[in-house]
């Protein structure tokens, strides 16, 4: 085989990945694009999952993009932020910047699950987006935060449940999440109640040798995606 022509075939080897690649971009940015329409309604066909009602505890779901909330219910859905994770980035590298979560809370599409009581409190949260992960599209899990009166309830677990029905019905490829490494209820949370497994995106794969640096880990799902009819 001469060196000339097996030349050209990598040459034709990369240009046909290199297409691949920007078909499975393309692909994915058209699913996000579909996505993030701000006034789409994510849980329409989840009409059951609007309530909640197990453990003592009677709430109401509703989906929202950051464009649909008002002043008041971002700010309690900041607080209950802070109030629940403020120590947990004080106790990384990290830190805690108030200006910092609050434009992240804003930024890029974000979309929004809020439960509420049969008094209309706020009481627990998710925050996500739809995002690219290498060429795929994902549904991030930015958090996932519930009042302390209402912990181990199993809101934040159907709040999750939701939010893994809404990523297959937008044909996402995976569910991701940050969790930090000290703290240990959150990733048996994510481990062994939701069964999540290390992303390959996740510091220890990226970043071995330097692994105990990072004071997070990246894990995530797969998604059994389902195509509306007729689609």
């Amino acid at each position: 085989v001469s060196t000339q022509s097996t030349g050209v075939s990598k040459s034709k080897e990369k240009k046909m990945q290199r297409k691949k690649v920007l078909a499975q971009l393309g692909a994915a940015q058209q699913l996000l694009s579909k996505a993030n329409v701000a006034d789409k309604d994510h849980m329409e066909t989840l009409v059951p999952f609007k309530k909640y009602n197990r453990n003592g505890v009677d709430l109401s779901i509703e989906c929202l993009h950051y464009e649909q909330l008002d002043g008041e219910t971002f700010e309690t859905i900041y607080q209950i932020l802070e109030t629940n994770m403020k120590a947990e980035y004080d106790a990384c590298y990290w830190g805690w910047n108030e200006k910092d979560k609050r434009d992240e809370l804003k930024e890029k599409n974000p979309w929004f699950l809020v439960a509420k009581n049969s008094e209309g409190q706020i009481v627990a949260f998710a925050h996500f987006k739809f995002d690219f992960d290498e060429e795929v599209a994902v549904l991030y899990c930015y958090e996932v935060q519930v009042t302390e009166d209402m912990r181990g309830k199993g809101v934040g677990k159907f709040l999750m449940q939701i939010l893994e029905l809404i990523g297959s019905k937008a044909e996402m490829q995976k569910i991701m999440i940050t969790v930090f490494k000290h703290n240990p209820r959150a990733i048996h949370f994510f481990s062994d109640i939701l069964k999540y497994s290390d992303d390959e995106t996740s510091p220890k794969f990226m970043d071995p040798i330097d692994e105990k640096e990072y004071c997070y880990e990246i894990m995530s799902k797969p998604l059994k995606i389902k195509k509306a009819s007729g689609s």
